[in-house]
């Protein structure tokens, strides 16, 4: 939960607007604080190491799937009989990266706002805590062609984001580990990365870019959700439009219900997976929920 002064923000609406996410500067402090942008880094793997090539060995920990095999520990792996992955001292950096995922999938809500507006203000927001500590910061957007912030001043970079956040532009659905590829190649080595999603790719696709990220920096996952995502309405038929096609949804199908918690139970067990690994963070976002009281919580995976 936040702190008793922390602000209450519901995000609203079905497109990002440019004047709701430049006045979200004002949450600039708080979202630091949230980033733990100012904290130093707690001693243990969890917190102080990543698998990064060229930096001090910390140590080795059993491999997990999406572990770089490059980063094998053969010494230990032989000594022990399972395989297990080096892990070393991760340098930070003052950089933050974004990648705002605005793709088709996300403009859809049932909650107060489309998951495309709640991840366009914590991209924004994520902009305006890099200014209020005169950090370096730069964006890209998952969906709109070419939407990208080079990594610069922030008190430049917030603006640029929030102008393209807005942009009606066309959407493009590129797979998040080709984008995650393009952010690790324009970011610094100890940058700290927020991704910011519903997370619907295959599990190799996030599994990907995760490893990608991860590579070049702490990574800050954001799920968001909508509440019909999570948990279905009673039994029954309802339509559903986008404002031009309309689509009939049957709740009362027992095999519909059963293949909606088994997605939903895949989808969170994976990020759990996520969660566990070393200098990954991941909070879970509800459309229609207070956004700062949501991203002062970690993951739970239950």
């Amino acid at each position: 939960m936040s702190g008793a002064g922390a602000p209450r923000h519901v995000p609203r609406g079905v497109r990002p607007a440019l004047e709701a996410l430049v006045g979200l500067r004002r949450f600039g402090a708080e979202m630091r604080r949230l980033l733990a942008f100012d904290t130093e880094r707690r001693a243990g793997p969890q917190a102080s190491t990543a698998r990064s090539q060229g930096m001090d060995y910390a140590e080795s920990r059993p491999y997990t799937p999406g572990d770089d095999v490059r980063r094998i520990d053969w010494r230990v792996t032989a000594r022990t009989g399972r395989a297990h992955t080096k892990l070393f001292h991760l340098e930070r950096g003052n950089d933050l990266y974004c990648i705002a995922d605005l793709r088709a999938p996300m403009r859809f809500g049932t909650r107060a706002a489309f998951k495309s507006v709640v991840a366009a203000e914590v991209a924004a927001l994520a902009g305006w805590a890099a200014a209020e500590g005169a950090n370096r910061f730069g964006a890209l957007i998952a969906g709109a062609p070419g939407a990208l912030v080079r990594v610069g001043a922030a008190e430049g970079a917030a603006p640029a984001l929030c102008r393209l956040l807005a942009a009606d532009a066309p959407v493009e659905d590129a797979a998040l580990d080709a984008l995650a590829a393009r952010a690790a190649s324009e970011a610094a080595v100890g940058t700290r990365f927020v991704l910011v999603s519903d997370l619907a790719d295959d599990d190799d696709v996030l599994a990907g870019a995760v490893r990608r990220l991860r590579a070049r920096g702490e990574l800050i996952l954001v799920w968001v959700v909508d509440p019909l995502e999570e948990r279905l309405p009673p039994p029954a038929r309802y339509a559903l439009s986008d404002g031009r096609e309309r689509l009939l949804l049957d709740t009362a199908a027992a095999g519909v219900r059963a293949a909606h918690a088994r997605a939903r139970a895949a989808r969170r067990a994976r990020l759990a997976r996520f969660a566990a690994q070393a200098g990954t963070r991941c909070h879970l976002v509800r459309t229609g929920e207070e956004l700062f009281g949501a991203l002062a919580r970690p993951f739970a995976p239950a």
